[in-house]
């Protein structure tokens, strides 16, 4: 089973098992997008689904464990034991997590302050841009554009 298709399953199940029409969630989206998603023929949002679940009265969690339970064709039981065990192995079960993500600096600017870094050391060195080209084994294009860098 796809797991769009286990989200669509699941979205109907528990609607009709809750009494709910689709227009009864029509606070969190439009009929025809609750049909469409019940249909499997669009996906959703983690911020939609958080809403549909909360309007099922679950947890987004609890949500999302009873479709991943009928993707993988287990017990919703079954699901949360294999969650439990994968984040204690993973050591994050008692860890507070970020709540946004962080600002990262990639590799490739890493790289780079790394490489005005030197050229600047070597210049304040007394080193010529040819010099320092030939010690870096950097292009002399690389190094005239950091040299004239200001600070």
């Amino acid at each position: 089973m796809s797991l769009r298709k286990a989200y669509a399953a699941t979205l109907q199940w528990l609607r009709v098992r809750r009494g709910l029409s689709q227009a009864d969630l029509r606070h969190q989206t439009d009929q025809g997008h609750i049909s469409r998603l019940e249909a499997s023929t669009t996906s959703v949002s983690v911020d939609l689904s958080a809403d549909i679940a909360k309007a099922l009265g679950l947890m987004p969690l609890s949500f999302l464990a009873l479709v991943a339970a009928a993707d993988e064709g287990k017990t919703a039981r079954s699901v949360l034991d294999d969650t439990m065990k994968e984040l204690m192995q993973l050591g994050v079960l008692d860890e507070k997590l970020p709540a946004e993500p962080q600002k990262l600096t990639t590799p490739q600017r890493t790289a780079a302050a790394g490489r005005l870094k030197a050229v600047r050391e070597l210049k304040a060195a007394g080193l010529s841009q040819a010099e320092v080209c030939r010690q870096l084994d950097l292009p002399k294009s690389t190094v005239g554009r950091l040299w004239h860098v200001k600070t």
